[in-house]
């Protein structure tokens, strides 16, 4: 035997690894352009005025309002809401949607929405003052 080391002929298997490191790159390639493409696309569309997206746009409109018919219905000061409810002379209404109301509302208030108080005015006490607030 010879002390020769044995040289290894390139078989086709051998050919045929290099073609799953190729493919890998080749993928991670595409892969890299479609997201430079997709971020330049985003941008554009967010520097595009809403008239040029070809979809329509709808402006919210406010909700036309009842005015408060001031002077006939009289406001009262915080300083004397607070002492008023110390007293129990008065209950304390929070006239919003019951969402908004849920989120946050005065300690003590009653929420009876503006929409529900004609409905449930049987449920108000006679005997105190109404204080309602919407803000």
């Amino acid at each position: 035997m010879s002390s020769e080391p044995k040289r290894r002929r390139a078989s086709p298997h051998h050919a045929g690894s290099l073609a799953i490191p190729i493919v890998v790159g080749v993928a991670l390639l595409a892969l890299v352009i479609g997201v430079i493409l997709l971020n330049e696309k985003q941008g554009s569309i967010a520097s595009t005025a809403p008239g040029d997206l070809g979809v329509p746009v709808i402006t919210v409109q406010p909700q036309p309002t009842q005015p408060i018919p001031f002077p006939e219905v009289p406001r009262i000061s915080l300083k004397e809401t607070q002492a008023r409810l110390e007293k129990g002379e008065a209950v304390l209404i929070d006239v919003r949607s019951r969402e908004l109301y849920d989120q946050a509302h005065a300690s003590a208030a009653l929420s009876f929405p503006e929409q529900e108080i004609e409905a449930r005015l049987g449920e108000l006490p006679r005997d105190k003052m109404l204080i309602l607030y919407c803000t």
